[in-house]
């Protein structure tokens, strides 16, 4: 196996580089699922860890073994529950991130319901431009703002993120 020389200092320099030359306020990292050389040093190197996970046995595993890490890491982890079938209500996915949330000692964001038209928009288009008016869309949105103000408060410092305060879940 060849060490690609993926190294913390050298990707930090990429993405100071990049949001300064583009003037960015936020930088994602879309990793893949797994501990592999470079999620460990996306995580390293992010202000905030956000977790996309279905609720299934294989994804909440994978989800908790990223939160040590995270937790090794002195990151702070929020969860994003993903794909929960059409079967599960509003109240019913609110209890799971609920109950989720005081398992992993995380914050929820919220649960994304399934929805076949984001599938069949994968390789045509931007879902959310396209469908302004679903009621996924409003998520989407909702999301975005409670992503960008979990972030704000770990740069600011406001909120404690110490692995033994209570989580507060966001619906």
């Amino acid at each position: 196996m060849v060490d690609t020389g993926f190294n913390l200092s050298r990707f930090k320099a990429v993405l100071a580089a990049l949001a300064t030359e583009y003037q960015l306020d936020y930088i994602l990292i879309d990793s893949h699922p797994g501990i592999e050389k470079d999620t460990i040093v996306s995580m390293a190197v992010c202000d905030v860890v956000v977790l996309l996970s279905r609720v299934d046995h294989q994804d909440m595993f994978g989800s908790g073994v990223m939160n040590e890490v995270a937790s090794q890491l002195r990151k702070p982890v929020v969860l994003i529950l993903n794909m929960i079938p059409s079967s599960v209500g509003d109240k019913e996915s609110k209890k799971i991130g609920e109950k989720i949330a005081s398992l992993f000692n995380l914050e929820v964001l919220t649960a994304l319901p399934f929805n076949s038209d984001v599938f069949e928009d994968l390789s045509r288009g931007v879902f959310v431009l396209e469908h302004q008016k679903d009621p996924l869309t409003k998520r989407f949105t909702e999301l975005a703002e409670n992503m960008i103000s979990v972030i704000d408060r770990a740069l600011q410092g406001i909120e404690n993120y110490d692995r033994g305060t209570t989580p507060q879940p966001v619906s």
